[in-house]
């Protein structure tokens, strides 16, 4: 990036005639954290002459009898007057077409522009969606209390004919007396006693949903499943914050090491701190919690080969930069480009996943349908660019590469309560008859979705685990830092029992998806409700926890809305200059968000779940308690993040990485702070909750989270074996 945008990145302002004195030395004879320092100095956000000249001078790259346009400065006073001004990409009225199609609706499809449509493969595998019933188990907590475990449950299938509704069971097994102190449930509401171990502190293991007292439990014991619950980018851009590699972003010559906070919007402000080196801070960095494996205890999982392999990882995505007509071209034109490609690239690969479902039929474009003349049905496929209810039915405006149509159908449909699930921008198929007048009326929708029947895979030689978790926030002051030091503890042998003692010794893999630390200035007025307010410090606090890990236990970790990493999706992963301790773990594997994991021959699809924010603002009767609901309805629609330009922020690539190309084993995310799980068509959905007691932003949004709770899953199953709850020993719940 050049000194222009780096600067307007970080909110600062540069004139003409400064830039023509700093451009070129940018990057050679000073760095944008250096400029930067040097003009809040001055009380100002605008880089002018007069400011440019000291600069300079100061840095020695201009003598001191050289004159600059402006004269001296005051401290405070304003910058040269602007001769032109800054226009927003693309202009105020300008509007993109997601697929590139930029003529208006016509009342003859005929009529519409013939583009060229995107290449797909023809057919697929016949598989079909439909939905069985599955039972939702009812779990009972380690203190005796009866709870409602998150239902697991096949959904509602929109892909084949018949769906199946969601059942929940309406009996609770009788409760249960306990023997230790740390219980551990499964999925399934079967309990057995276990023996008292000899260490008093344990984390209590319950269901997702229960809640742990305050005080002291009665004896522990293991609830675990009776049976098998179901079988089943290389971006060009950098580190994209305009910061060279190179020892001298670390060390600026006077052995300071450069400090980087975030502005209000989350963007990367440079400068470097007058903090002396060495100088003790008033908080900790967990520098002194050094947890060892306790002594004779056999970890299985040490024994058991690695088998891993990272299926997806948007950094190994190589893009094409696009290409413009001529050098004229202006930067709106380039940015349309881009986000064309996107759509086109989104369309493309839902078309092919659509065609997978044999119930589809033949498959015309838009912009061939003014030939149709039988009375035949046929179906479209294309982007939801609006819907809305009428009188009579409901009203979509679907778009594909050749054309864009209104699509109807009648509210005495079964098919339309579909409407409800669809978001924008999503990509549908519709079957009906063409009017001749501009309008498609349909008689079936199809979403996405994903096959209800998937071959079975293969068993393992040996029972292995992986654990789950996100959220951890470390660096807030709600941060739950004892649970966590109470859990790392558990998994280095500190058990209560023989069956904890197994599930401790089977784990092999943990999983990290984002938010891993709070980060700095991400909303406002988090600064008060940091513990460690240094982004680099955060990071170094995260590491001295995570290297009490066993190292036979491989991490993947990968970065959330709060991490130093780019904030639009997709995340390539963490900004090296800030998370660089991470790297330095020898058992710890950096991904992005999303990736996918294979684990065993198992797939795990790991995504932080910002998508979830806009579920919840445009499909009913969805919220942030419930986020295992609308990981379904993300499933079914087959993306991370269907609409564009609310509130999930995504990039301008040439290619949409977000969409969910093959149907995983495993679905986890986070984001929303509340663990839930569930079963749909096979696939285990699964929020990990959070690491961070209620927040002061949270009590106003009403978000009631469930912290420090260990999901612990069999990686042969993909499904739950059980939870860990260490909650008790989080101040502040």
């Amino acid at each position: 990036m050049g000194l222009v945008e780096d600067l307007l990145a970080n909110r600062y302002l540069i004139t003409p005639s400064a830039y023509y004195l700093l451009s070129d030395h940018y990057g050679e004879g000073f760095t944008l954290a250096e400029l930067i320092k040097f003009t809040k100095a001055r009380g100002t956000f605008v880089v002018d002459s007069s400011i440019a000249g000291e600069f300079l001078r100061e840095k020695g790259i201009l003598p001191m009898g050289v004159p600059v346009e402006g004269g001296t400065r005051k401290s405070g006073e304003s910058g040269d007057e602007f001769s032109e001004e800054l226009s927003s990409v693309g202009g105020e009225n300008a509007h993109v077409s997601p697929t590139g199609v930029s003529a208006p609706v016509s009342s003859d499809v005929g009529e519409t522009p013939a583009l060229e449509s995107p290449s797909e493969p023809g057919g697929g595998t016949s598989v079909s969606t439909g939905t069985a019933p599955e039972s939702a188990p009812i779990l009972t907590s380690a203190d005796g209390l009866k709870e409602e475990a998150a239902i697991f449950s096949g959904g509602e299938s929109s892909v084949s004919t018949g769906t199946a509704e969601i059942e929940t069971s309406s009996e609770q097994p009788p409760l249960e007396t306990t023997t230790g102190e740390t219980g551990i449930e499964g999925a399934s509401g079967k309990t057995l006693p276990v023996e008292v171990g000899e260490h008093g502190e344990g984390g209590g293991i319950e269901s997702a949903v229960g809640q742990s007292p305050p005080e002291p439990k009665p004896p522990s014991e293991i609830s675990v499943p009776e049976e098998t619950l179901e079988t089943g980018n290389g971006y060009l851009n950098g580190n994209g914050n305009g910061y060279a590699d190179s020892e001298e972003y670390y060390e600026n010559g006077n052995g300071v090491k450069p400090r980087i906070i975030y502005g209000d919007y989350g963007i990367p402000i440079a400068y470097t701190s007058d903090e002396v080196p060495g100088g003790e801070k008033s908080y900790s960095v967990y520098s002194d919690v050094v947890i060892t494996p306790r002594e004779g205890f056999h970890y299985r999982a040490r024994e058991i080969p690695d088998e891993w392999e990272m299926v997806f990882d948007v950094k190994n995505v190589r893009f094409e930069v696009p290409k413009v007509k001529n050098a004229a071209s202006k930067e709106g034109e380039l940015v349309i480009k881009v986000y064309t490609d996107y759509f086109r690239s989104r369309l493309r690969k839902m078309r092919r996943i659509l065609r997978e479902n044999p119930e589809l039929g033949s498959v015309i474009d838009i912009g061939k349908l003014g030939y149709v003349h039988d009375e035949g049905e046929v179906t479209i496929i294309g982007l939801v660019n609006s819907k809305r209810e009428t009188a009579k039915g409901y009203m979509f405006e679907v778009e594909d590469g050749t054309g864009i149509i209104k699509v109807f159908i009648n509210r005495n449909n079964e098919e339309s309560k579909k409407f409800f699930q669809i978001m924008p921008d999503s990509v549908i198929g519709f079957r009906g008859r063409y009017s001749g007048r501009g309008i498609f009326f349909a008689s079936k929708i199809f979403l996405p979705d994903v096959p209800r029947y998937r071959r079975e895979k293969p068993p393992l030689e040996e029972k292995v685990y992986a654990i789950l978790l996100s959220d951890i926030h470390v660096g807030s002051n709600k941060f739950c830092e004892r649970a966590f030091e109470k859990f790392l503890e558990w998994l280095n042998g500190e058990v209560n029992n023989g069956k904890e003692e197994e599930l401790v010794s089977r784990i092999k893999y943990m999983v990290l998806a984002g938010d891993v630390v709070d980060g700095v200035g991400i909303y406002p007025g988090q600064y008060n409700e940091l513990a460690i307010p240094d982004i680099f410090d955060q990071y170094e606090a995260l590491y001295n926890l995570l290297r009490n890990v066993p190292d036979h236990i491989t991490m993947f970790i990968g970065p959330g809305n709060h991490d130093a990493a780019r904030t639009a999706l997709p995340q390539p992963g963490f900004y090296e200059e800030y998370a660089k301790p991470l790297f330095k773990l020898k058992n710890a594997v950096m991904i992005s968000n999303p990736a996918v994991i294979r684990l065993h021959g198992r797939d795990f699809l790991i995504a932080h779940g910002r998508g979830i924010e806009d579920v919840v603002n445009f499909i009913p009767k969805r919220s942030h308690h419930r986020p295992a609901e609308a990981m379904v309805d993300l499933l079914k629609l087959r993306h991370l993040a269907p609409t564009f330009g609310e509130k999930v922020p995504i990039a301008p690539d040439p290619e949409d990485t977000l969409v969910i190309e093959s149907v995983p084993d495993l679905f986890q995310t986070g984001h929303v702070h509340v663990m839930e799980y569930r079963m749909y068509n096979g696939v285990f959905l699964i929020n990990s909750g959070t690491w961070q007691a209620q927040t002061e932003f949270q009590k106003m949004v009403n978000i009631v989270p469930t912290p420090a709770r260990v999901p612990i899953i069999d990686v042969e199953t993909a499904r739950l074996r059980a939870v860990v709850n260490f909650e008790r020993f989080c101040e502040g719940v």
